[in-house]
């Protein structure tokens, strides 16, 4: 029996098919694997081509190896997501893709991610190796167990943010890990207070664990969430080893989970799928991009330099 929304293989165009295998590869969640230039960005070195060059085939290496652990959970759950809304769309739910190809495709792409990673440094590829056994985990066992889920997508951010250190061969700061997984888990959270919305009535025949979540627990796991990854973000910018100044960047992480929290209210928010956010949202993106050049500011000491410069001119005016 085909899947709803499934094409007869006959009328299958080629265009068609190629197509098919790009979505499935869902580029649109690439995104989530630029936190591995963060160590690059926060070490001061973005300017030497090399590290640039390392942090890139990093984050390449992640965008294959999480494409294939993206195909191998559409197999597994293509039978559930028959149910969803949306998900029914993918292309091996709706049979554009028959499922041995679909095996064949994530294990070249997997394997293709190691390779790859061998050429920024070999210790990537533990890092790559625990990202996959990690996510077939949550594909296999860990999405259905309430809380443990939401861990498990955090544990998946650092993975990332921790790759990218290696790679370019910084220590990696430990209150900066600490806001990469409680950020994680809040926008976890927010996927599962959206799909919550999404299916309704069908929650527990789309993913076990919406059976158990709901709004008003989910609301009490970001009162605990949200203050703790902000007060962890003002400790990281205090004690940053650029100096106080980074707490310049505080208010633009305040205005962004504010921001994130007030589409999560809306009757269309798209918090189940946050690349969204950050791909359509102009306030977001802004505050993205504010705190992204405060942030450089910092590290690269402009800030500092021309502080001291304004309080000089600012003296010399005095007397």
């Amino acid at each position: 029996m085909q899947s709803p929304g499934a094409i007869p293989s006959s009328s299958v165009h080629p265009t068609q098919t190629l197509m098919a295998y790009f979505r499935v590869l869902r580029p649109n969640q690439w995104t989530k694997n630029l936190i591995a230039y963060a160590p690059l960005l926060f070490s001061a070195n973005i300017h030497i081509p090399q590290l640039i060059k390392d942090a890139s085939i990093c984050v390449l290496a992640f965008c294959l190896m999480s494409s294939a652990t993206y195909i191998v959970n559409d197999i597994v759950d293509r039978d559930i997501d028959k149910f969803h809304p949306v998900k029914c769309k993918r292309p091996i739910t709706a049979g554009q893709i028959p499922v041995p190809a679909a095996w064949i495709y994530a294990s070249i792409l997997a394997i293709s991610s190691l390779c790859i990673a061998c050429a920024a440094r070999g210790s990537l590829i533990l890092a790559l190796l625990a990202y996959l056994v990690l996510t077939i985990s949550y594909s296999l066992v860990l999405k259905h167990l309430v809380i443990i889920d939401v861990l498990a997508i955090a544990v998946g951010f650092l993975l990332r943010a921790t790759a990218g250190a290696i790679a370019v061969r910084v220590p990696v700061s430990g209150w900066f890990l600490v806001c990469t997984g409680f950020g994680a888990v809040f926008l976890a959270l927010q996927k599962r207070r959206r799909e919550l919305q999404i299916v309704q009535d069908a929650a527990e025949s789309h993913r076990k664990t919406l059976k158990v979540y709901s709004v008003q627990l989910l609301d009490r796991l970001e009162a605990i969430t949200l203050p703790t990854l902000l007060t962890s973000y003002c400790f990281y910018s205090f004690m940053s080893f650029h100096g106080q100044w980074m707490m310049l960047s505080v208010p633009f992480v305040v205005y962004g989970l504010m921001r994130y929290q007030q589409l999560s209210c809306a009757a269309d928010g798209q918090t189940d799928a946050p690349e969204n956010i950050f791909a359509r949202d102009r306030p977001i993106q802004l505050t993205i991009v504010l705190w992204l050049i405060t942030s450089a500011l910092v590290v690269y000491g402009f800030v500092q330099n021309y502080a001291h410069i304004l309080m000089r001119i600012a003296d010399s005016l005095g007397h």
